[in-house]
């Protein structure tokens, strides 16, 4: 069985950071909502997008480039 990385990145308005974890946490729980997410096989350079709101044939695409939205700052 492979090894796969899955991202799941939002922005979210919310007073502080528990809120807006907690949010998405809520969102997590419906059912009904349906997610895009990030995904590369561990050893591979190549991250596809997988869109859960289209048809399996057309959820799987390839993306160009890819930057999280969260950057590591450089400690001084």
């Amino acid at each position: 069985m492979a090894t796969f990385k899955v991202v799941f990145e939002i922005e979210v308005e919310a007073k502080n950071s528990l809120k807006a974890a907690k949010t998405v946490q809520e969102w997590f729980d419906d059912a009904d909502t349906k997610w895009q997410f990030y995904v590369q096989k561990s050893g591979s350079k190549k991250i596809e997008t997988i869109d859960l709101t289209e048809d399996d044939s057309a959820a799987v695409l390839p993306v160009g480039a890819y930057e999280p939205m969260i950057q590591a700052l450089k400690q001084e």
